[in-house]
């Protein structure tokens, strides 16, 4: 029975959507949950496929129109054809909207179509027909919609099913809250011993279901069946018991289901894990082939974190065990893989069954934790979250852009075809952000002042927007800096209506978020939204330049960056005459020396005075001080420095301290030196601080973990002509049977021996030893004298003096 009768209509949460044909025509199937925690199956057939055609302006309309009804496709007609009125780039043109009753006939009509005499372009013709539903029916993933229609009976292993007449959508202030949802996560563990099979698979879900499944040996925690083929069959029989709303993961993508798919494929196993008899399937998603069932949906919680959360975190690897000890606190159990061939070969189960559903464990906590965030970029987008958490920042600007064009009319501009992304890869590069030079030394009473937003408040305070450029109905008063291109002034362009809706929508959230407790559901909920609102805004700049975009506009990139650089000279201009000294400006941030906090609100204040339309400066934070280091060319270091705040906490900026490609030893040596430094002015004690590392590493007594050098691969093993000692190490572990592609991070340790660096470089697993004057002359004392240099010291006073009494009086500028 429907829970509420249908005059009122069934309040469902839509988590996901797909669309089936049934009797050859598309059958929409929309995903979801009541409030109440029911699974709900909602079916629409009343929305067909289409896409648009430009004519010529020469062409006659009336016959184009009547060519295109006519032709037949392998047995299919258009079942209609209608001339609607559009806009491109803001002109209104009249287009030929093509209807079909078969989503797959929508490619071949247009192939045919766009060698029709008066055709110019089609357009919109790529959008997956699911998609086009939910864009145009106005419903938003993870939002909720009321639907009214009659219950009916479907092969879905949903508790109702419902034949929609209506679809309401819901607005976010009446219902923001998300339905309970079943979770369950899982974890594969695999044996190159035993010819590269799967030897166990853990599972745990939010409602206190554990399992871990072997074979051959057996364990008082594990359920122990006859072989490889019984514990996968094992595994789908499990899932579709406990019945979750979504399965999560870490790196299933590119591993668990792609192993777990090698191994039905060899025992001829359907793989049906959804909530109907349909088989996995693998759906291209930028580089990376996610694996989709349907009904239950698959978060691969590895894939948000490398797409969106990478550059936010300060790991050096994406690994479970690093991103689980950053984002939760929490570790997974030590074993290497050859502790696990050694477990398995003892018959140990029991251990590595606690290790494997440990794994599953953090997936799950992970999950957790950055599903509203998902979510909230579901919502935002537009786009479901088994298609929002696989996007990169381009793909979510696009996606936001194409559901906006709908809902003004516009037409979705064509993603470019491979020899005009070519040309645009080649192109000149254009000018970018500003940089003042740093003056190297050691400063004090630091204050540093960010633009909020930079460049989506220049967009959209001057109006750039493709459809904007060098217009010809208002008077030209203003032309970008260094350019001869103006903006319009009279209408609004596209772009900035969505950014400006986007960044009110963050400025009404946080002052929400101020009448909340931050420990409230409401207020984390908050917080997950008005970071995707942010996060979008700020990629909306790299869009236009991006080679693949839709809206690419070269003029509007550079024009962006244009109006930056004025506006960071005209703040630092406003310094000089105030008579404080700028220390370093980068694109969007500068540092200024100023007394006290009070004359740098003082400053602010006549800074965002001066400042147009949505423009503001913001004050970050006040410094005791701050160093800033030569590079190797002896000019001043972009983006490298760092600082001391009055309560003792430093900020690290391009020191070797924040790259994943120097060692622990080396990261954590440069910023006690800079402690030593900055804290207690002491250069003294930081070479001493550097001698003690030397002399450890001499020893032999460094921990093994703390000599790791992490690289990624930037490209396939076999296209490296040069062999850099990341490629070497990469190479052995492909010989030892351990998957290695381009994208991963190889960790690597350099062996004492004869020979190359590279063919000393071992994978951490298989590393005995270390070569202690790589490490000395390559690591730390490069990494020390990075902050030293530049203060008297060099590698002979490290490595050969006493340590005489140094202060850093003559080191301060004044």
């Amino acid at each position: 029975m429907i829970e509420a009768d249908n005059s009122k209509g069934q309040l469902v949460c839509i988590i996901d959507a797909d669309y089936v044909l049934s009797d050859k025509e598309p059958l929409i199937r929309l995903w979801g949950k009541t409030k109440s925690g029911r699974s709900v199956l909602i079916l629409d057939r009343t929305f067909d496929p289409y896409f648009y055609v430009l004519p010529k302006p020469s062409a006659d309309l009336d016959k184009l129109v009547e060519a295109i009804k006519a032709m037949e496709i392998e047995g299919s007609k258009p079942t209609r054809v209608e001339i609607v009125k559009k806009n491109l780039y803001g002109k209104e043109y009249d287009f030929i909207q093509v209807f079909s009753n078969n989503p797959t006939d929508i490619p071949k009509f247009r192939d045919t179509v766009k060698h029709f005499d008066g055709v110019k372009e089609e357009y919109e013709y790529t959008i997956p027909f699911y998609r086009r539903y939910i864009i145009n029916k106005g419903i938003v993933p993870m939002s909720w919609v009321r639907v009214f229609g009659k219950e009916i009976k479907t092969n879905a292993d949903m508790d109702l099913s419902i034949e929609a007449e209506k679809i309401e959508s819901i607005k976010e202030e009446e219902i923001s809250e998300y339905p309970s949802l079943h979770i369950l996560a899982f974890d594969i563990e695999t044996s190159q011993a035993e010819g590269d099979e799967i030897i166990m698979i853990s599972m745990m879900d939010t409602k206190d279901f554990k399992k871990i499944i072997t074979y051959g040996n057996k364990a008082s925690n594990v359920e122990t069946v006859a072989n490889e083929e019984e514990m996968i069959k094992r595994f789908f029989q499990l899932v579709k018991e406990q019945n979750p709303d979504m399965i999560v993961g870490y790196n299933t993508d590119r591993f668990d289901f792609q192993k777990i798919a090698e191994k039905c494929e060899k025992y001829k196993i359907p793989i049906i894990l959804g909530k109907d008899d349909s088989h996995m399937i693998f759906r291209r998603r930028g580089r990376v082939s996610a694996a989709r069932f349907r009904g239950r949906m698959h978060i691969d919680v590895y894939d948000f974190i490398e797409n969106i959360l990478e550059d936010s975190l300060s790991t050096e690897v994406l690994s479970l065990d690093r991103v689980a000890r950053e984002l939760l606190g929490l570790k997974k159990e030590k074993l290497s893989w050859k502790e696990i061939e050694e477990l398995w070969k003892k018959g140990d189960i029991k251990t590595l069954g606690e290790y494997c559903l440990h794994d599953s464990l953090l997936t799950l906590k992970l999950a957790k934790n950055l599903l509203p965030q998902i979510f909230e970029l579901s919502r935002v987008v537009g786009q479901t979250p088994f298609d929002a958490s696989r996007m990169s920042y381009s793909q979510l600007v696009e996606w936001l852009l194409i559901r906006a064009a709908f809902n003004s009319n516009e037409i979705a501009p064509n993603r470019p075809k491979y020899d005009e992304m070519m040309r645009r890869r080649r192109a000149e590069p254009y000018a970018g952000g500003y940089v003042i030079e740093p003056k190297e030394g050691i400063h004090e009473h630091l204050a540093l002042f960010d633009f909020q937003s930079l460049y989506p408040s220049i967009t959209i305070t001057h109006n750039i927007s493709p459809e904007m450029v060098d217009c010809n109905c208002c008077e030209v008063e203003t032309k970008v800096p260094d350019y001869e291109h103006h903006f319009c002034t009279e209408k609004r362009g596209f772009i900035p209506i969505v950014l400006e809706n986007l960044v009110r929508r963050r400025i009404d959230i946080q002052k929400k978020m101020k009448k909340l407790e931050p420990k409230t559901m409401e207020y984390k909920r908050f917080n997950s939204r008005q970071y995707a609102l942010k996060i979008l805004a700020n990629a909306s700049y790299g869009y236009y330049g991006y080679p693949g975009s839709r809206w690419y506009s070269r003029v509007c990139a550079k024009s962006i960056t244009a109006w930056g650089r004025y506006y960071i000279k005209n703040v630092m201009e406003l310094a000089k005459k105030l008579n404080y000294e700028v220390i370093y400006g980068d694109t969007d941030s500068l540092f200024i020396k100023i007394k006290t906090k009070k004359a740098a609100k003082e400053f602010l204040d006549k800074a965002n005075a001066m400042l147009p339309g949505v423009m503001e400066l913001d004050f970050k934070g006040f410094y005791k001080s701050g160093i800033f280091v030569l590079a190797k060319s002896g000019v001043a270091a972009k983006k490298r420095y760092a600082l001391i705040d009055e309560e003792g906490n430093l900020t690290i900026r391009g020191f070797e301290r924040v790259r994943r490609d120097w060692s622990k030893i080396a990261k954590d040596t440069q910023e006690k030196v800079l402690l030593a430094v900055l804290k207690e002015e002491s250069i003294q004690k930081a070479v001493l601080i550097t001698k003690r590392t030397i002399n450890k590493l001499k020893s032999g007594k460094v921990k093994m973990d703390d000599l790791v050098i992490y690289t990624r691969l930037t490209k396939s093993l076999s296209q490296y002509e040069q062999v850099g000692p990341h490629v070497a190490a990469a190479r052995k572990m492909k010989e030892r049977g351990i998957t290695v592609k381009e994208g991963y991070i190889i960790g690597y340790i350099i062996t004492k021996g004869t020979g190359s660096i590279s063919s000393r470089a071992e994978p951490v697993s298989d590393a005995k030893d270390y070569d202690p004057d790589y490490y000395i002359h390559n690591q730390v004392l490069p990494a020390a004298l990075r902050v030293l240099q530049g203060l008297g010291v060099t590698e002979e006073k490290i490595l050969h003096s006493s340590g005489e009494q140094s202060d850093l009086t003559m080191f301060k500028k004044k």
